[in-house]
Formats: C-alpha cells, sequence, structure tokens
C-alpha cells in the first residue's frame, strides 16, 4: 500500500504502468520522448524535476546537471518518494518541471498542478503530458471507460482548461504540441516517429490523442514591503549571498530500505 496515493489511484497507477510496457503504451512512449527530446533540450538552469506516473526517466536529453525523479510508490526505485501535493521544496527553486500524465490518473490534479506551481522557478518552464479528451482517443474512451482498465479509467483533461488553469497560476503558455492521430490500436507497420528535423516540422492540429503543453512562469509583479528589523539583521552578517537548498531538510526520506 503506497503512503502518497489512495488505494484506487494505486490501482490505477499498477494499470497505467502497466498498460504503458504493452505494445500500444510503448508506441505512445515513443512518440511523447521524440517530443520531449527535442523540447528539453533548450530548457536551461540548475535543478529538473520529472513528475510522472512512470518511475523511468524521460529527461535524459535535457542538458541540466541536476535532474530529480518524483516517486509516487514506496516500491519505486528512485531516492525519492513524496505527495505529489506536498512536494518537498523551497518555493521558487525548481527550473524545469517535466509532469507526464500525472493529472490524468491522480486524485487531486488542480491541488498537484498548484503545487509544482509553487516550486516552480519564475521564468522557469513546465512541460505537461497528457491524454486529449478531443481525439478519437476521447472518443474511445466513452465506452472504454466503462471496463475501468488504463488509459481509460484515467481523466482525460482538456488542453483549454488546463491552459486556464496555468494562466490562474501565473503561466503563459508557450506552445501546445499535439500527436498520435489514429486509433488505440497498434499498427505494425507504423514507422517509428522521427522530430529530427524539429518539432514545427510535424502535423500539429488539436485533435491528437496525446498533448504536450509547454508554459513558462511569469515574474510577480507584486513589489515586497522591505522590514526594517530584517534589514538590520541582515546587515549584520556577510553581505555574500546565501543559496537555499531546493530540497528541505528532513522531509524527504525513503520509507523503506
Amino acid at each position: 500500500m503506497s503512503a502518497t496515493l489512495t488505494k484506487e489511484s494505486m490501482d490505477s497507477l499498477v494499470d497505467i504502468r502497466r498498460w504503458f510496457d504493452s505494445a500500444l503504451g510503448e508506441k505512445v512512449l515513443q512518440t511523447e520522448q521524440a517530443i520531449l527530446d527535442q523540447l528539453l533540450a533548450g530548457f536551461f538552469g540548475y535543478h529538473l524535476l520529472q513528475a510522472s506516473i512512470r518511475s523511468q526517466t524521460l529527461h535524459s536529453a535535457s542538458p541540466i546537471q541536476n535532474k530529480l525523479l518524483l516517486g509516487l510508490d514506496v516500491d519505486d526505485k528512485v531516492p525519492m518518494v513524496a505527495r505529489a501535493t506536498e512536494l518537498p521544496f523551497a518555493d521558487n527553486s525548481i527550473d524545469v518541471i517535466l509532469l507526464h500524465h500525472l493529472l490524468d490518473f491522480l486524485d487531486a490534479p488542480l491541488d498537484t498542478l498548484r503545487e509544482l506551481a509553487r516550486v516552480s522557478l519564475p521564468m522557469g518552464h513546465m512541460v505537461v503530458v497528457g491524454f486529449n479528451p478531443i481525439s478519437s482517443w476521447g472518443a474511445w474512451k466513452l465506452p472504454a471507460g466503462l471496463s475501468g482498465r488504463a488509459p481509460w479509467c484515467g481523466r482525460f483533461i482538456r488542453p483549454g482548461r488546463l491552459m486556464d488553469w496555468l494562466n490562474v497560476l501565473n503561466f503563459k503558455i508557450d506552445r501546445a504540441q499535439y500527436c498520435i492521430y489514429g486509433p488505440p490500436v497498434v499498427r505494425k507497420a507504423a514507422r517509428k516517429p522521427d522530430y529530427s528535423t524539429g518539432i514545427s516540422r510535424n502535423i500539429n492540429l488539436p485533435i491528437g490523442a496525446v498533448y504536450v503543453i509547454v508554459a513558462r512562469k511569469q515574474v510577480s509583479t507584486m513589489t515586497p514591503i522591505p522590514q526594517p528589523w530584517r534589514s538590520r539583521r541582515l546587515s549584520l552578517v556577510n553581505s555574500g549571498l546565501s543559496i537555499v537548498p531546493p530540497v528541505r531538510c528532513g522531509v524527504v526520506r525513503r520509507i523503506r530500505d
């Protein structure tokens, strides 16, 4: 039993991970990986966080050195396991956040997105991968969802609704990439997706089964009011800058070795 998910969400987590290991799931993952490789190569910074429904890395193309993988289950073989709504990071500390199908299958998608927005650095990027209900897969989900099987048991969030959430959380949408236009079946003759010439060279209609939305956190326009007592205290210490580590001490822990 996971300490980060309810039993229902844990069952969904097991099902969707098993589905991604299937032939169809692998095809989807190959396409998503090809797009992410193109996108992440152009984002820079000090810290990258992958919050994914899977425990395998999808950020290998990123030039960022410090890459963190969020584990959702105590059995995940990763250094850090935490609730997606209670991340053990300081405010404004992560340069790039990769959110891979997490909103589709967790209980509180808006709370999860709000928590990720909290730890996102101003002018940092958030990359959200999700299933698109406005697609052939969305139509397929209506009858298939009754079976309770993955991925049809998930909550396919409309890209427009997700963009509205991001806007409210002070993010500006940079781009939305769509992919996978056929029905949810495996085609043996289908070629591996090729994005070697760039994402913009491929078809990008808003009816693809999967979307990849890139948003950038805006700098707050609020001006903080200085506190005289704090200023006097700071004047007593060295003038050098102190860098706050992105992880709060004592919060990250393995629940079971």
